[in-house]
């Protein structure tokens, strides 16, 4: 072979490998172009609620939510383009209609995913509790879609009225058990018929069979984009969080049935139904609503074309199609003339989206003390990244930050009492996720009395229900105190009395609630959840009972003594004593006389007395953490909060303005509750009201929870 051929060759190898590296490196970035096009998975949440809490007596947050990744509509209908008219119509409602056409489901990756609170600014991670499909759930508590069904009635519609009645039975007979509906019709000018919110399929079918015919015109243009958004906001508002006579599902949804026809009305155009579609996915009912919880709509969208001006189409359909939010499980298509049979697709095509759902449970031990809370889903490490949700931003859930119950480790605080049952004056450690932050001035324990009944149930009540079983029962209960607290665990001193001993032997039991009063939260109150630990009866004191026998027996010895040295001589006379000796320059020795008793052990020169001196108290003491107030005799002192008329001063919130009343009379102190809400109670007894009650010497007075010691002199 010649040079030159040679070379030739070598020139011919280097330029295909050249162009194998073209051809690869285009490939390539075609492959990076294809995947920077397709959409992110994305998490949307779709509902956060806290009742199954209230119920449960833990911190448990349930979320439902969606992992999806979405596909763009104008690449699946891409295909549809070159034709016109109905074929054109046909060929986009067949391309949606078709499984999973609009997004790609994911799995929830639940070890990657972290859900935040908001509390003081800073985000406190919850804990993960549990998920399962919304599909595998449906006979679960609360587990359905609260329906919102819009059938457009104005005249324009003609034929497609009945048509239109057709798909909406259709999503009425799919109703799942805990499905609710609420059926509205609609004219040129507004709702004309409204079923409210009901749980029955039947009625909701009389409802949608009840308006036979159209409604007459009433001119040209009529207000879509009003009409729509007064329907939803009317709807959804009454809905909120507690419902009217029914039981609230977990999620909700919007269908409109409807041709889109608004005339020449300027605010019921395309770029209006884009505004529609975020005020729908944002929850919001209406838009300033800072009580009612967020409640994210999907909004199903089903276009009835009817004989209009051409440009009148085309605007009724851009804004029954840019009403459908499909990013969070919405919908659209379109059904012609008879074409009432797509029912069935549309309604399975809807449902197996919202199958896809998921719920995921969580554990959450801090919440904010506000109405509002700011909750953030997040995740990390996923393979392709996920994007979280961050669109619950200081928005209502539905929680009552007071109501929330405290996270209580049950399992750790039984076994720790099973080990160690807890007795009257003994100590009880409490294990948790506590958000007191080591401050044991916010923990307090409230013994629940053996015959005091807890609430079966707070299932089917409101949240002030659940607040007032907490009030009856630490009322009437018997508080402890906190001798040291952390994040994890908080150990109390018990009150000194068995009345809160339930059964007898290895059968006994104690029943108690830890109280935050800061964040004014208790633990569980129901009867099933309320925190019931191992008892026993207070032992004996050894010690004490030990140094009594041996002191005894000391005094028995020193008797012994005394009888066997000092004692009478046979013969009935008084033995004398020694003579003392006499030193030799010194007097007579002096006389015999007791020595004075020590100072400080009885009387007015030491301790305590046990009661007041001879012929009554001139004087008695109130001594305790809020300051020492002195009563006299010949006047009644008041105590609580308003310093105008009230001598005892106190500026603790849960006493009373005029919280009660003391008197010295006769020598011994009285009080009366001047009907306190929390109360006033002596040793420990809450004392009836406006009734004047006796308080003995040394014993604790108490105005509500600020402690006393009273002195009498």
């Amino acid at each position: 072979m010649s040079a030159s051929a040679r070379r030739g060759r070598r020139e011919g190898k280097a330029l295909r490998c050249a162009r194998l590296l073209a051809l690869a490196a285009a490939v390539l970035a075609l492959l990076a172009g294809q995947r920077r096009a397709e959409a992110a998975p994305e998490a949307h949440v779709l509902r956060i609620d806290p009742r199954a809490s209230t119920v449960d007596g833990s911190p448990v947050l349930t979320t439902v939510l969606e992992v999806v990744q979405n596909k763009r509509l104008s690449d699946l209908t891409r295909n549809c383009a070159a034709l016109t008219g109905n074929a054109n119509l046909d060929c986009v409602a067949d391309a949606i209609e078709q499984p999973s056409a609009l997004y790609s489901s994911f799995d929830f990756p639940d070890k990657n995913a972290i859900l935040s609170v908001t509390v003081d600014g800073t985000d406190l991670p919850a804990k993960f509790e549990s998920k399962a499909r919304w599909g595998d759930s449906a006979g679960q508590p609360g587990v359905g879609t609260a329906w919102l069904i819009l059938i457009d009635a104005a005249s324009s519609m003609g034929n497609r009225f009945d048509e239109a009645k057709a798909v909406a039975s259709a999503f009425v007979n799919a109703m799942q058990p805990n499905d609710i509906v609420d059926v509205m019709f609609f004219n040129d000018r507004g709702i004309v018929e409204d079923s409210k919110w009901v749980s029955n399929k039947q009625a909701a079918a009389q409802a949608i069979a009840g308006v036979a015919r159209t409604y007459p015109t009433q001119g040209r243009t009529r207000p879509l984009f009003t009409i729509i958004k007064n329907a939803a906001t009317d709807a959804f508002k009454e809905l909120g969080n507690a419902g009217q006579g029914v039981q609230v599902p977990m999620h909700q949804a919007m269908v409109v049935l409807s041709n889109g026809s608004a005339g020449a009305d300027p605010s019921s155009t395309a770029a209006a139904s884009n505004l529609l579609r975020e005020y729908l996915t944002k929850g919001r009912f209406p838009e300033n609503n800072d009580v009612l919880p967020k409640t994210p709509v999907p909004v199903i969208s089903i276009w009835f074309p009817s004989q209009l001006v051409e440009e009148f189409t085309a605007n009724a359909r851009e804004f029954m199609e840019g009403m459908a939010n499909t990013e969070i499980g919405g919908f659209f298509s379109v059904v012609r003339d008879g074409q009432q049979r797509r029912a069935a697709n549309i309604v399975n095509a809807i449902r197996t989206r919202f199958n896809k759902m998921h719920i995921v449970k969580w554990r959450v031990s801090c919440v904010a003390p506000s109405i509002t809370q700011t909750f953030k889903l997040a995740f990390i490490n996923t393979d392709p990244p996920i994007a979280g949700d961050a669109t619950f931003q200081n928005v209502p859930v539905g929680i009552d930050p007071t109501a929330w119950p405290l996270d209580i480790d049950r399992d750790a605080t039984d076994r720790a009492a099973k080990k160690t049952p807890i007795y009257p004056g003994g100590t009880v450690k409490i294990f948790g996720n506590f958000c007191w932050g080591g401050n044991a001035q916010r923990a307090e324990i409230y013994m629940v009395p053996k015959n005091q009944a807890a609430p079966q149930s707070l299932q089917g009540g409101n949240l002030e229900d659940a607040k007032k079983a907490q009030r009856t029962l630490i009322e009437g209960g018997m508080r402890g105190k906190a001798i040291s607290a952390g994040d994890s665990v908080v150990e109390f001193e018990l009150p000194d009395t068995d009345k809160f001993l339930v059964g007898k032997g290895d059968q006994t039991t104690a029943r108690l609630i830890i109280y935050d009063n800061q964040a004014r939260r208790t633990s569980a109150v129901t009867a099933d959840k309320i925190l019931t630990l191992k008892a026993k009866e207070a032992p004996l004191p050894y010690l004490l009972i030990g140094g009594v026998t041996f002191g005894g027996v000391v005094i028995v010895l020193l008797l012994v003594s005394i009888f066997r040295g000092g004692g009478k001589r046979r013969g009935g006379t008084v033995a004398a004593a020694p003579p003392r000796p006499i030193v030799a320059g010194s007097g007579p020795p002096p006389p015999y006389a007791p020595a004075p008793p020590p100072p400080g052990d009885f009387g007015y020169g030491g301790g305590p007395m046990m009661g007041p001196p001879m012929g009554g108290a001139s004087r008695a003491t109130l001594s305790g953490p809020a300051g020492i107030f002195t009563v006299h005799p010949g006047a009644e002192v008041r105590a609580g909060r308003d310093g105008a008329s009230c001598l005892i001063a106190l500026s603790e919130p849960r006493v009373s303005g005029t919280h009660a009343s003391v008197k010295l009379e006769a020598g011994q102190l009285f009080v009366r509750d001047e009907t306190s809400n929390n109360g006033t109670y002596v040793n420990g007894q809450r004392i009836a009201a406006a009734v004047w009650t006796l308080v003995p010497p040394g014993a604790s007075l108490r105005f509500g929870p600020v402690e006393f010691s009273v002195r009498l002199e």
